[in-house]
């Protein structure tokens, strides 16, 4: 029996490919949610304190922060009476991350939109944090700038060890949020961000001290020999 006719509302979900969690669409399908779930995995807030910073009223997004609750990406840490009724407090308990398996799974345009959307964030939280004198000027600052030959192995190796600092990053994210729930602490706004990837062979980096030397050109006799024995 031909299926082409039938309707998209017939066609088992099984029998469709995905890349993304069905979960993250839902949760990230609405900007006040996407922008909840960013403070959450910043710090520890409550809907009031993020709802005067965007300047709505609670009872005018509530609704998103029991979606992100009830999906799982969020947790409530505590509460207190205020103002006549119990605020609660909130932190993530999820972060959006793909591993490598999940990477390779998104198609190539998605993960250039993801790419160029984290860079693009990276630059204007850096370009802010410098125009407010908080990048250059402080004790805990760290800027680097790292190019370098390497063979297979080493650009492996190289992945790894990012990925290592990535989830050592992410503990200390979640160790210090749950002591400055327990202490009440203001705490300290950080941004951390990791990248290495293949440079653009048309514009090479400078050469640094460490890098393996060039090999040297052929001598003219040696390269027309070269030329010969090729045809």
């Amino acid at each position: 029996m031909p299926i082409r006719h039938r309707s998209i509302k017939k066609v088992r979900r099984d029998r469709l490919r995905g890349f993304i969690d069905p979960r993250l669409i839902e949760a990230m399908g609405h900007p006040v949610r996407e922008h909840i779930l960013a403070v959450l995995n910043e710090r520890v807030a409550s809907p009031t304190e993020i709802g005067d910073e965007i300047g709505l009223d609670v009872s005018a997004f509530y609704k998103h922060v029991q979606t992100l609750e009830r999906l799982g990406f969020i947790e409530c840490v505590g509460s207190r009476r205020s103002r006549g009724f119990i605020e609660r407090f909130y932190r993530a308990k999820a972060t959006l991350y793909f591993d490598d398996e999940a990477w390779r799974r998104l198609p190539p345009t998605i993960r250039e939109d993801v790419c160029t959307d984290l860079l693009q964030s990276i630059s204007k939280e850096a370009c802010a944090a410098i125009a407010a004198g908080k990048l250059g000027k402080g004790s805990a600052d760290h800027v680097s700038w790292t190019p370098g030959l390497v063979d297979v192995r080493g650009q492996r190796e190289a992945m790894e060890i990012l990925e290592d600092a990535l989830s050592r990053l992410m503990e200390v994210r979640r160790e210090s949020s749950t002591r400055l729930s327990e202490t009440g602490e203001e705490g300290i706004q950080m941004t951390f961000a990791l990248i290495g990837f293949e440079a653009d062979r048309s514009s090479p980096p400078p050469r640094r001290e460490g890098d393996p030397p060039k090999a040297p050109p052929a001598p003219a006799r040696e390269r027309k020999r070269r030329r010969a024995s090729a045809r």
